[in-house]
Formats: C-alpha cells, structure tokens, sequence
C-alpha cells in the first residue's frame, strides 16, 4: 500500500497527509511582503526577467492544449467547478524567480480586481529537510456583491508555492467556481490563462 501511495503521490501534486512521521510544523505564520523584496522584484521585473518565464509557460500550455499526452512539464486540471494549472520548477530559473512570478501573478489578479483574502506559510521539517508551502487566497473585490447575481469574475483563485531545501518544486493556480443562481457565469478560463501569462 505504500508504494502505491507512493506513486501516486508522484503522480498527483495533491498535498501530503498532514502528519507525515518524523516531520514536525515550524513555523505557520502570514505572508508579509518586505520592502527589501519589493525592491528585487522591480528590479527582477525591470531587468524583463519574467519575459523568459512567461513566454516559456506559454509554450508549454498550447503545448498540452495540442496534445494532451504531451510531454511538457505543466499539466491541467478541469472538473466542474474548477479548473488549474501546475507545474514543476526547470532551469534555468531558480527559486527566487518562482517566488517573483507568484508575486506577478498576485499584481496581474488585483489588476483584474481581484483581493487578497489570505496568505499563510507553512514550513515543516521532515526527515531532516525543510519543506515551505506557500498559499495565496483572491477573491474577487467586494464592491461585486452589490448586486445578486453576483459577478465572479473567473472564480476565486488559489496560487501555492511548495519548495523543498531551497529548490521550487511545485507551483499550481486555481480557479474555483460557483454554479448557483446567486453568481453569474464565470469568465472563460482561457481568458484567465491569457491574462495571467500576459509579459
């Protein structure tokens, strides 16, 4: 049983089970962004540095939206209430520009009106490696719920961030819907993704 947890858990970026032996929570705590960090990112973004990432996302998306077996290193999710993305961390970028692309993303989603509603991190230590898993809540902005039916936008959207040691593995946005009378029909999803990669 466990090798095929195993497996699958190689398969499925779903998250581990919370109390995993030998591994303890450190630290649970807000994401407060620094001005320091502020700084490196205007300069990260300044010096065109997320061009590179973005367009190469991209390409990986029309990649997998062609052919679905395909083997580029970013993956859909569709059910019927909401849809996402993931993908895994390559060079050659590094942890830091992951953390600069979140953040992009972050600014790109208040443009589109959307609110932080939560930021937490979470780091663990398991068998001696630390494991940080970072998680970024928008809904969108208040001034919709004025009106029933409510306009959602495209949803509620989720951004996690997990890093293991000091290298990215993961990165994975979604975009939770509502179905019921009081929201209208959300924005289509291949909008969001052309709004999320625009440079």
């Amino acid at each position: 049983m466990r090798f095929l947890n195993d497996m699958l858990g190689n398969l499925l970026p779903e998250k581990e089970e919370e109390q995993v032996q030998g591994s303890e929570v450190i630290i649970r705590e807000a994401i407060v962004t620094t001005k320091i960090f502020e700084n490196d990112f205007d300069t990260w973004l300044g010096k065109g540095m997320h061009k590179g990432l973005l367009d190469y996302l991209k390409e990986c998306m029309t990649a997998r939206q062609v052919n679905s077996d395909s083997g580029v290193n970013l993956y859909f999710h569709e059910s019927k209430n909401s849809n996402g993305l993931y993908f895994r961390s390559e060079q050659p970028w590094e942890t830091e520009d992951y953390r600069f692309l979140v953040h992009l993303f972050a600014q790109k989603l208040r443009a589109m009106q959307y609110v932080p509603n939560n930021a937490v991190r979470e780091v663990v230590e398991e068998k001696g490696v630390l494991k940080i898993n970072e998680e970024y809540f928008f809904k969108p902005s208040l001034k919709f719920r004025r009106e029933i039916p409510f306009e959602q936008l495209f949803g509620n959207v989720s951004i996690e961030h997990r890093i293991k040691g000091e290298q990215t593995e993961l990165i994975k946005i979604m975009v939770s819907t509502y179905t019921d009378r009081h929201y209208k029909k959300p924005y289509d999803f291949e909008d969001f993704l052309t709004e999320i990669c625009l440079p």
